[in-house]
C-alpha cells in the first residue's frame, strides 16, 4: 500500500493527547472520523481522528484511544499519513496529485525527450514542474501554455530556451 504525507505533528498541546500538527496537503484531511497513520519507528499507526480544529497556521487534532498526553508525547515530530485507499478527493478536470506527476517522462510537441521530473514547486505566479533535464534542473510552468496534455508522459510545448 502507498501512503502520502499530510501532516507534521509539532507538539502536544494541553494533557487531553492534543497534537499540533502542521497540515502538509492541499485537502483537509484532519475531520473527525478521517482515518490516517502516523510514521513512528518505521512503521505505520492506524489512527482515527476524533476531533479537529484550525489553530492559528496549525490544527489542533486528538484521535480515538489517545486522549490523554502520556499515550501521545512518543509522537512529537513523527509524520502523518494517508493511504492510497483513503486518497478519495474530488479532483477537477486538470487537476493531479502532485505524487501522480513526480517520476513521469517529459517530451516536446515533437515526442523528444526532455527529462523526467523532480518534484513541483509552488511559487506565487504558478506550479513549476522541476524537470531534470540532462543534469539540470529546469523549471517548466504547469499551465495549460506549456503543458498541453497530461497522461503517461506529460507532454510541453516548448519554446525557444525552455530547455
Amino acid at each position: 500500500m502507498k501512503y502520502f504525507k499530510c501532516g507534521h505533528i509539532m507538539t502536544t498541546h494541553g494533557i487531553k493527547g492534543d497534537l499540533k500538527v502542521k497540515g502538509l496537503s492541499d485537502f483537509n484531511r484532519f475531520f473527525k472520523g478521517s482515518r490516517l497513520f502516523i510514521l513512528h519507528n518505521d512503521e505505520y499507526v492506524e489512527v482515527i481522528v476524533e476531533k479537529a480544529s484550525v489553530f492559528g497556521n496549525y490544527y489542533l487534532v486528538s484521535f480515538k484511544g489517545l486522549e490523554d498526553i502520556n499515550l501521545v508525547l512518543k509522537y512529537h515530530s513523527d509524520d502523518i499519513y494517508v493511504s492510497e485507499l483513503d486518497r478519495n478527493d474530488e479532483l477537477e478536470e486538470n487537476e493531479y496529485y502532485y505524487s501522480d506527476l513526480i517520476g513521469l517522462e517529459v517530451v516536446n510537441q515533437n515526442n523528444e525527450k526532455r527529462g523526467v521530473v523532480l518534484e513541483i514547486r509552488e511559487l506565487p505566479q504558478a506550479d513549476y514542474l522541476v524537470v531534470n533535464y540532462n543534469g539540470k534542473k529546469v523549471l517548466v510552468p504547469f499551465i495549460p501554455e506549456f503543458v498541453v496534455d497530461v497522461n503517461d508522459k506529460i507532454i510541453v510545448n516548448e519554446i525557444e530556451g525552455l530547455f
